[in-house]
C-alpha cells in the first residue's frame, strides 16, 4: 500500500485516479491547488505524485522542484491537457517519473503506477550512497543532491552523457567530476568548444590533418577526437554546433572512427561522449537547426544541473569558498562578511549562476581594497540597481517586501516566494510585450530571448492570447 497525492483542479480527474488507485489498495488524498498539495505531501510524505501543469496557484512545472525535494523522495508524473515537447523535456531533465497528457485512460494510469511504485520501492531497497570525488562542487541542498545521485549512477557507465543546464551553472564541473568517478579516470578529458567551431575549421580541429594537405598545413597535426581516447570527449554547448558540423561529427561518434584531412586511412579513438546545453534540444529539432539523430546519439544518459536560485540553501557556502581562493590567489587576507551583504546576495535573482557569483565576489574585493568586511556597498552596480529596482517595484504595486509570503493564509517558504515573484515578472513582461502592436511573432521572439516554441509555450502557460498576427518571413531589420 502507499501514499499517492493527486493535485489537479479538476474532479473528475482527481475522482477517476484515486477510484482507480484506491481499488488497487493505495491511500490517494486530493488537492484543487499547488500550496494545498504541497501542504499534504510534507505531512504525509508520498511515493507519488500526479501533478497537473495548470493549476489556480501558479504552473506545476514550477513547483516540481518542491516536490521533488521532498524526504520521500516521490515519484512525480507530470499531467497536462497540452503536448508541448519543450515542456515533456523540461520536465523529464528535471527529476519527473513521467509525462501524460489528458484525457487520461483509466487503465494506463493504473498501469504508471504500478510501474512508479514498483521503480521507487526498488530504488528505496537498492539505495546506496556512493562516496564521489566531488573537487570543486560546493554545497548539500537538495537540488544538488539530486544532481550528484545522477551524477553518481552515470559515472559508472560507458553510456553518452548528456548534461542539461543554465549559462553558468558550472556543467563542465560536473561532466569532470563524471570523468573522475568513472573508469576512464586515468585517460583524458578533452574539451570542444562548439560555439567556437566554424564549418571552416571543423575539420582540422575534430580529426586533425597531414601535413600539405591544405595551404598552411605545414607540419602533422592530432585532432580532438584521437586525444580523447581510451577518455572522455566533452562537447561543451552542443546546441551552438553549426548544423554542417552536425552531419560530419554524426558518424564519427557512432562508430568512434575518424578520417584526418589529408590522409587515406581510417583512425580509431575509444572515447567516452559526454555533452552539455544550455538550449532545448528538442524545440531545435523541431526548427530544424540541431539533428535529431545526433540528439538520439548524445542522450544516453541525463543530468539536470540546477541554476544557483534553485539552491540558495548553498549560497553561504559558495561565497565563503569562492571569497577565500579570490583572497589566497590575490595575496590577501580573507575578508568578512556583513549580514547586509549575504541579504544582499540572496535578494538578486542570479540569471548567470555561479558563474555570475564568482564575479561578483571579484569585483567586490578589488572594491573592498584593503577593508576587511564586505559589505553591499562592494556589490557591482548593476547588481546593486536591480536589487533597489525590485523594492521600488514592490512598494509602488502595494506588495509587501521582499516579495509575496503567503499563500492561502499560509506562510509561505523562500522558495515558493521567489517561485511566485518570477511568476509575476514573467506574466507582467510578456502582457507588456504583447502590447506592441503590428510586430511579427519573429521580432517579439527577438525582443524576449526566447524560441518560437518557448514562446507560444509561455502565453499557454500564463492563459494570454497568442498575438493576431502572422510571422514575418524576412529577417528583422
Amino acid at each position: 500500500m502507499a501514499s499517492i497525492i493527486i493535485i489537479d483542479d479538476d474532479p473528475i480527474i482527481t475522482r477517476l485516479i484515486d477510484n482507480k488507485l484506491g481499488k488497487e489498495g493505495h491511500v490517494c488524498y486530493s488537492a484543487h491547488t499547488l500550496s494545498q498539495g504541497l501542504e499534504m505531501a510534507r505531512q504525509s510524505l508520498p511515493e507519488m505524485i500526479f501533478l497537473d501543469l495548470s493549476m489556480p496557484d501558479g504552473n506545476g512545472m514550477d513547483w516540481l522542484d518542491l516536490f521533488l525535494e521532498l524526504s520521500s523522495t516521490p515519484e512525480v508524473i507530470v499531467i497536462t491537457a497540452t503536448g508541448d515537447e519543450s515542456s515533456v523535456e523540461k520536465a523529464i531533465y528535471k527529476g519527473a517519473w513521467d509525462y501524460i497528457q489528458k484525457p487520461l485512460s483509466a487503465g494506463f494510469v493504473t498501469h504508471l503506477a504500478r510501474q512508479a511504485l514498483r521503480y521507487h520501492k526498488d530504488k528505496e531497497e537498492k539505495k546506496q550512497y556512493v562516496a564521489l570525488k566531488r573537487p570543486g562542487i560546493i554545497g548539500e541542498s537538495s537540488a544538488l543532491q539530486r544532481c550528484l545521485q545522477q551524477v553518481a549512477q552515470g559515472a559508472f557507465s560507458d553510456a553518452p552523457c548528456l548534461i542539461y543546464g543554465e549559462t553558468g551553472v558550472g556543467k563542465e564541473l560536473i561532466a569532470r567530476t563524471i570523468h573522475a568517478n568513472s573508469n576512464r579516470h586515468a585517460g583524458p578529458f578533452v574539451v570542444v568548444d562548439c560555439a567556437a567551431l566554424s564549418e571552416d575549421l571543423a575539420e582540422s580541429t575534430l580529426f586533425g590533418h597531414l601535413k600539405g594537405a591544405f595551404t598552411g598545413a605545414h607540419a602533422d597535426k592530432k585532432g580532438l577526437i584521437e586525444s580523447a581516447d581510451q577518455g572522455v570527449l566533452f562537447l561543451d554547448e552542443i546546441g551552438e554546433l553549426p548544423v554542417e558540423v552536425q552531419k560530419n561529427l554524426l558518424r564519427v561518434l557512432q562508430e568512434q572512427s575518424f578520417r584526418a584531412v589529408g590522409a587515406v586511412k581510417e583512425k580509431k579513438s575509444n572515447f567516452r561522449l559526454i555533452s552539455a546545453t544550455n538550449r532545448e534540444l528538442t524545440a531545435m529539432v523541431n526548427e530544424r537547426v540541431f539533428r535529431e539523430d545526433l540528439l538520439y546519439r548524445i542522450m544516453g544518459w541525463k543530468v539536470f544541473v540546477p541554476p544557483l536560485r534553485k539552491r540558495l540553501e548553498d549560497l553561504n557556502q559558495l561565497t565563503v569558498y569562492f571569497l577565500q581562493s579570490i583572497c589566497e590567489r590575490d595575496g590577501l587576507k580573507t575578508k568578512g562578511l556583513s549580514p547586509d551583504f549575504l541579504l544582499a546576495l540572496r535578494s538578486y535573482d542570479w540569471p548567470g549562476n555561479i558563474r555570475e557569483l564568482y564575479n561578483c565576489l571579484e569585483n567586490a574585493v578589488i572594491s573592498a581594497g584593503t577593508e576587511p568586511i564586505l559589505y553591499p556597498q562592494h556589490l557591482p552596480s548593476y547588481i546593486r540597481v536591480s536589487i533597489r529596482s525590485d523594492q521600488l517595484e514592490d512598494q509602488q504595486t502595494g506588495a509587501p517586501a521582499p516579495g509575496p509570503a503567503q499563500v492561502g493564509g499560509e506562510i509561505k517558504t523562500l522558495k515558493e516566494a521567489r517561485e511566485k515573484a518570477v511568476q509575476a515578472a514573467e506574466k507582467t513582461y510578456l502582457e507588456q510585450l504583447l502590447a506592441y502592436r503590428g510586430q511579427s511573432v519573429r521580432n517579439l521572439c527577438r525582443k524576449a530571448g526566447v524560441s518560437r516554441p518557448h514562446f507560444y509555450a509561455l502565453l499557454r502557460k500564463y492563459n494570454l492570447p497568442s498575438p493576431k498576427i502572422k510571422s514575418s518571413k524576412k529577417p528583422a531589420q
